[in-house]
C-alpha cells in the first residue's frame, strides 16, 4: 500500500490536484467533518497526518474531480499528505523558520482573500476562516509551514546547471529551417465520383451498417431543485430589503483609507524605545536608519486591507503624522505613522436594490432547498412519480422524450440544457424503467432528480432511413480513395526523378514554395502532418502528406538550414530555463522520495478505509 501512496504523491496529475486543493481550501472551507475527530491517520518520522486533515483534503478533491466528471483518488491525496509530512519532519530536524513579514506578504497574495480591486481584504480573510472554522493563528502557522516547505524545495533545486550540448542540440532542432515546395491533390484532380449504383450503395451500407446504427434512446422525467430558478425577487418585502441593506452596508461603502508607514523591530521593547525617541523629536526615518532597517510604506488601504489586525486597529485610531507603537497581538512589533487619510463614501439602497432582491430571493430558495429535497423524497417514498411530486409541490418538471447516452436526439439535435448533463445521462443509462434513482448534486447546490420512463433499444437502421447519409458517406469515401491513389502515383513518379512543376501542371495545380519553415509551426496552406513529413528526411526528401479534409499534399524539401548556436540568444536562454526547471523537478522528486524512504511511515489502514467509506457514502443534505 505504501508503494502506491508514494507513487500517488508524484507526477503532474498529483501536482495539479494539490494546486486545486490549495485554491479550493479558501473557497469551500473545511467544515463538515467534526465527527471524525483529530485522531492520527498516519505518521511520517515525528510528524502526524490526522484523520481531519485527510478528510478535509479528500472532500475537496472529490468536489474538484466532480466538476470534470471524475472521481477523486484517495491514495493520491494521502500520498500528498505523507510527502508534505516528510518535508515538515526534515524542516523540524534543521530548525527552519520564516519571518512574520514574509507570512503577511504570502497571505496578501492569495486571491481568495482579495476584494474586487485585487487588494487584501481582512474582513473577507476573517470571514472565510470563520466559515471554515479555522483559527486565525492556526492558519498563519499553516502558511509558515508551507513557506518552510518551499524554502527546502527551492534550495534543493537551486543552481542546477544544464549541460551545454543538451541546450545546443535542442536549440538546433527547434531552429532548423527548411524551404518546401508543394502542390495540393484535391477533388478537382480526379475523375468526378458521380452517383453510386444501387448495388454499390447497398454493399457499402452493409459493410458500414454499424456506423449508421440508431443508438439506444431513453425517455427521462426530470425534477430540478435549483435555487436560482426557484427564487422570486418580487416576493422580497421592503422590510427584508432594508434589513439586508443595513446588514451588508459595509459592503456598499468605500471605507476610509489610510496610508501607513511602518518600521519593524525584533521585540516590543525595541518598538517602545523607538516611540520614546519620536516623542523627543526624532523622525521614524532616522530611527529606522539607526536601527539598520527601513521604513515600509504599507500603501493607502482600508482598515480591512491591512493584513495585521493590530496594525490596522492602531492606524485607524491614530492621529495624522503621530507615531504609534504596536506590539500586543501584532505579527511583528513595529512603529507606525499615518501620513494620509482619504474619507469614505456610501452607495445608496436604490442603486443596489435589484441585485439585493435577487440575492435575498436566491438565498431564501437555497435555505428552503433542504425542505424541498425532503418533501420530494417523501413523495417518492410514498410511491409518487416525479411528475406527481412536482405537481403537488408546485416544482418545475420536465420530460425529455428521447436522448442517447451522448446527448443526441432522434432528429439529429443535441440536449445541452440539463444541469450536470454528462453525469445525469451516465446514471440514467445505468438505470432502468421504474427504478428510483439517487438525485445528482450539481454546481450551485442544485439537485437533479430523474426517472427513466421509457427505453427505445438500439437497432440497425434500413438503407431507406439513412439513404442521404449513406450517399454522402460513400461519396466522401470514394473521393478520398481516388485522391489518395492519385497522390500515391504522383509521389512515386516524383521519387523516380520526374519534375515537381511538371507533375503539378499535369493536374492543373500551381507549385507553392514556403521558406524558413520550422518544426511545429506550419505556415498557411500546410498541415502539421505535412511539416512532420517535411522534417522526416534530408534535403531533396519528398513526401505525400495529409492535407485539409480529404486533400493530399505532395511536397519536396528544397533546402535545409541548420542554425549556428548562440548561447545568449533568447531561444537558447528559454531552452536552458525549461531544461533547468525539468531537472529541478526531477531532483526534487528524488529528494522527496529519499525523505520518505529514510523515515518510518505508518498508516492505520483500518481507519483509512473507514474514513473513505464514510466520505463516499454520506447522506445528502445532512
Amino acid at each position: 500500500m505504501l508503494n502506491q501512496l508514494r507513487q500517488g504523491a508524484q507526477g503532474l496529475t498529483s501536482k495539479v490536484l494539490i494546486a486545486l486543493l490549495v485554491l479550493s481550501f479558501a473557497i469551500w472551507g473545511v467544515g463538515g467533518f467534526e465527527g471524525y475527530g483529530a485522531g492520527t491517520l498516519a505518521t511520517v518520522g515525528d510528524q502526524e497526518v490526522t484523520v481531519q486533515e485527510f478528510a478535509n483534503l479528500y472532500d475537496q478533491a472529490q468536489r474538484v474531480a466532480q466538476q470534470s466528471g471524475q472521481r477523486a483518488n484517495a491514495d493520491q491525496v494521502l500520498g500528498q499528505l505523507l510527502a508534505a509530512a516528510a518535508v515538515d519532519d526534515e524542516a523540524s530536524r534543521y530548525g527552519l523558520g520564516i519571518s512574520g513579514d514574509r507570512v503577511a506578504r504570502e497571505i496578501a497574495k492569495n486571491t481568495a482573500f482579495q476584494n474586487a480591486g485585487g487588494t487584501f481584504d481582512r474582513e473577507r480573510f476573517d470571514a472565510l476562516l470563520v466559515n471554515a472554522r479555522i483559527d486565525r493563528d492556526d492558519y498563519i502557522e499553516d502558511v509558515k509551514r508551507d513557506l518552510v516547505r518551499s524554502q527546502i524545495s527551492e534550495s534543493i533545486g537551486a543552481g542546477v546547471e544544464v549541460p551545454q550540448p543538451m541546450v545546443e542540440a535542442i536549440y538546433r532542432l527547434r531552429n532548423e529551417e527548411r524551404t518546401i515546395s508543394y502542390f495540393v491533390v484535391d477533388g478537382q484532380t480526379i475523375e468526378a465520383v458521380g452517383a453510386p449504383s444501387e448495388a454499390g450503395l447497398q454493399a457499402y451500407f452493409e459493410d458500414s451498417k454499424a456506423r449508421f446504427r440508431a443508438p439506444e434512446y431513453r425517455q427521462l422525467a426530470l425534477l430540478t431543485l435549483d435555487p436560482a430558478a426557484l427564487a422570486d425577487p418580487e416576493a422580497v418585502s421592503e422590510e427584508e430589503l432594508a434589513a439586508e441593506y443595513q446588514r451588508r452596508k459595509a459592503g456598499f461603502e468605500q471605507p476610509e483609507r489610510r496610508r501607513v508607514e511602518q518600521v519593524r523591530f525584533a521585540d516590543a521593547a525595541a518598538a517602545e524605545a523607538a516611540l520614546k525617541k519620536t516623542e523627543a523629536g526624532q523622525s521614524i526615518a532616522a530611527i529606522a536608519e539607526e536601527a539598520g532597517t527601513e521604513v515600509t510604506d504599507l500603501g493607502l488601504k482600508t482598515k480591512a486591507e491591512f493584513i495585521d489586525s493590530a496594525v490596522a486597529d492602531a492606524a485607524f485610531a491614530a492621529e495624522m503624522n503621530t507615531p504609534v507603537a504596536v506590539s500586543e497581538g501584532a505579527i511583528e512589533p513595529s512603529l507606525i505613522q499615518v501620513t494620509e487619510i482619504e474619507p469614505g463614501t456610501v452607495t445608496p439602497l436604490e442603486d443596489v436594490e435589484p441585485r439585493l432582491r435577487t440575492e435575498i430571493a436566491t438565498r431564501t430558495a437555497r435555505e428552503k432547498l433542504s425542505d424541498f429535497y425532503d418533501q420530494v423524497e417523501d413523495e417518492r417514498a410514498g410511491g409518487a412519480t416525479l411528475e406527481e411530486a412536482a405537481e403537488k409541490l408546485s416544482l418545475p418538471h420536465r420530460v425529455v422524450d428521447a436522448v442517447s447516452e451522448d446527448a443526441a436526439t432522434p432528429d439529429g439535435g443535441r440536449i445541452s440544457d440539463i444541469p450536470s448533463l454528462q453525469q445525469v445521462l451516465r446514471e440514467a443509462f445505468l438505470s432502468d424503467i421504474g427504478i428510483e434513482n439517487s438525485p445528482i448534486r450539481t454546481e450551485g447546490d442544485s439537485w437533479v432528480f430523474f426517472e427513466v420512463t421509457d427505453i427505445t433499444p438500439a437497432r440497425d437502421r434500413t438503407l431507406d432511413e439513412v439513404r442521404d447519409e449513406v450517399v454522402a458517406a460513400w461519396t466522401a469515401s470514394e473521393t478520398e480513395s481516388r485522391i489518395a491513389q492519385r497522390a500515391d502515383a504522383l509521389l512515386q513518379r516524383l521519387e523516380a526523378g520526374e519534375n515537381l512543376d511538371a507533375l503539378a501542371a499535369e493536374i492543373g495545380k500551381p507549385v507553392l514554395t514556403v521558406e524558413q519553415v520550422k518544426r511545429g509551426a506550419p505556415p498557411a496552406g500546410l498541415t502539421a502532418n505535412a511539416i512532420n513529413q517535411a522534417f522526416a528526411g534530408p534535403e531533396g526528401h519528398a513526401a505525400n502528406a495529409d492535407g485539409e479534409g480529404h486533400n493530399r499534399i505532395i511536397l519536396r524539401v528544397d533546402r535545409v538550414v541548420v542554425p549556428g548556436f548562440f548561447a545568449e540568444a533568447d531561444d537558447a536562454k528559454a531552452i536552458r530555463s525549461q531544461l533547468s526547471t525539468a531537472l529541478e523537478n526531477d531532483i526534487l522528486a528524488t529528494f522527496h522520495q529519499q525523505l520518505r524512504e529514510n523515515r518510518k511511515i505508518s498508516v492505520n489502514n483500518a481507519v483509512y478505509q473507514q474514513v473513505i467509506g464514510q466520505l463516499t457514502g454520506q447522506v445528502p443534505l445532512q
